[in-house]
């Protein structure tokens, strides 16, 4: 008589008594781990470029919220503290045949310039006058712990404060080209506001600034529903973080939730308003 099958149940009921009292993890039973992959692997609209669109990527990780960050626990390092440990030179050679639109004014004086200031304040790195926050010198993100430098909390590749800046210029120079191109295609003319509001997006989460259904169709839909100013750039920062296919909220690291995202996008707006007021103070 084949017992075969007899000695193959009490094998499956032994292995599972046993799973059941010890946290072992069996092949059989780890399978779901491998169908089902880590969700934080995936490419949200808050990331900053990981795995994104050539067009829109920045080598960043996942962004999150500034206020979030103790700034007074962080000093000022040397310069060897300050390089970045795994620094690859790069050279990006789609940057060098793109031009910054004819209105570049918000672009002189680099890292003094009036992108840097608002961006920086609405990072934490500056303050709206453009002097330096601690978190400006070098600080972990408090997210996926690489090392932050500058006004834009550039993560990659970067020798100093400075040199990040100066990266993350150039692509933001070419962002605002193509929110610029994006805006003309939906017949709006961007006001200094709404211009500066997007490229602090871009710098946050260039996938809800640049990708279809982001910022400038937000901001579109926000026109047509009758809001301006403040109040339309708000909600389309604010929808900017919905996937489009779905309209469902596709921001885990600001909270995947309304009341959280519009905290975060009002907390940034302030900042780049008051960089702008100052800029037009005589």
């Amino acid at each position: 008589m084949n017992r075969f099958p007899a000695y193959s149940m009490a094998i499956v009921t032994l292995t599972l008594s046993i799973s059941s009292v010890f946290p072992f993890k069996f092949p059989i039973l780890a399978l779901s781990n491998q169908i089902h992959p880590n969700p934080q692997s995936r490419v949200t609209r808050d990331t900053r470029g990981v795995n994104l669109p050539s067009a829109i990527a920045l080598e960043f990780g996942v962004d999150v919220p500034n206020s979030k960050l103790n700034t007074n626990s962080i000093s000022k390092s040397d310069a060897s503290s300050i390089a970045d440990p795994d620094l690859k030179p790069i050279h990006n050679p789609s940057l060098d045949s793109i031009t910054i639109p004819t209105d570049s004014t918000i672009f002189q004086g680099g890292p003094n310039s009036l992108v840097a200031r608002a961006v920086g304040s609405a990072e934490g790195t500056r303050r709206p006058d453009g002097s330096k926050n601690p978190a400006y010198y070098g600080h972990r993100d408090p997210g996926n712990a690489k090392w932050n430098l500058g006004s834009f909390s550039y993560q990659h590749a970067a020798r100093s404060p400075e040199d990040a800046d100066s990266r993350q210029l150039q692509r933001l120079a070419t962002q605002d080209k193509m929110l610029q191109q994006r805006a003309q295609s939906q017949g709006l003319n961007l006001t200094l506001q709404e211009r500066l509001n997007g490229l602090d997006l871009a710098n946050q989460a260039p996938l809800a600034a640049l990708d279809r259904g982001g910022y400038i169709d937000r901001l579109k839909e926000s026109r047509d529903r009758g809001l301006h100013g403040t109040d339309a750039i708000l909600q389309a920062r604010v929808n900017s973080y919905r996937e489009p296919d779905t309209n469902l909220w596709d921001a885990p690291g600001l909270g995947n939730n309304e009341a959280d995202i519009r905290h975060d996008q009002a907390r940034r707006m302030d900042a780049v308003e008051a960089a702008i007021a100052l800029a037009k103070t005589p």
